[in-house]
């Protein structure tokens, strides 16, 4: 397999188109396009790609998986730009955005049997596809804790946009705004662990991690 083309890159991985009808490691797997997403810390995609595949069993909207070993991942490749992109180019609208955050975890709650959460689910984790919105970025996921704590860790990536000098900061408010009243799960007792989570995590700049404070103080105050 030659040179890979890289289409995407997020703060743990690079994502690359693959050749028409290759799997990734030079074997022919179909027609459909597909792309290989490959974690820069050499971790293991096998369980992401397991929950990806139990949770598509389920009709839930994730990415086909077709082969996962080691880092790499292959999937399918969507057809769409991500709800943040849509967001940035004034394609969708925060208010919409913030009601469709809550109904993806809240369809991803009800699902029948132990309840999974995505602890990543945010605007640049949707893509917006024509068979309607689908959620990426599984490496987070778990199965087991509670609702809220998922419901919690999206409002606090809204928040942290929000509390941000960024120019699209008003935007993130307005989604939050929409998120906190439609979700289905008590978020404020989770908040805490929700915090720490963000916290720990090696991906934010130290001062990302900083403003966690007056992010959650903001969610805090909206959600009362």
């Amino acid at each position: 397999m030659g040179r890979l083309e890289i289409v995407g890159q997020g703060r743990t991985a690079d994502v690359y188109a693959l050749p028409g009808g290759t799997d990734g490691a030079g074997t022919g797997a179909g027609t459909g396009e597909r792309v290989l997403r490959r974690y820069r810390d050499g971790g293991d995609t096998t369980r992401e790609a397991r929950i990806m595949t139990e949770l598509a069993g389920r009709g839930y909207p994730v990415p086909a998986v077709h082969r996962a070993e080691g880092p790499d991942l292959v999937m399918e490749r969507l057809a769409g730009p991500s709800l943040l992109d849509a967001l940035l180019a004034g394609t969708y609208a925060p208010e919409p955005a913030g009601l469709l955050i809550a109904d993806l975890l809240t369809r991803l709650h009800a699902l029948p049997g132990t309840p999974h959460v995505h602890l990543d689910l945010h605007p640049g984790n949707v893509v917006l596809t024509a068979r309607g919105p689908v959620v990426i970025d599984w490496q987070t996921a778990e199965q087991g804790p509670p609702p809220g704590l998922d419901c919690a860790v999206s409002a606090l990536v809204l928040a942290e946009v929000a509390v941000s000098p960024a120019p699209y900061a008003p935007g993130a408010r307005a989604a939050l705004t929409t998120l906190l009243p439609a979700l289905r799960s008590p978020l404020l007792p989770h908040l805490p662990t929700a915090r720490t989570r963000r916290a720990t995590d090696p991906a934010l700049t130290p001062e990302e991690v900083t403003a966690l404070d007056a992010a959650e103080a903001l969610v805090r105050e909206l959600a009362s």
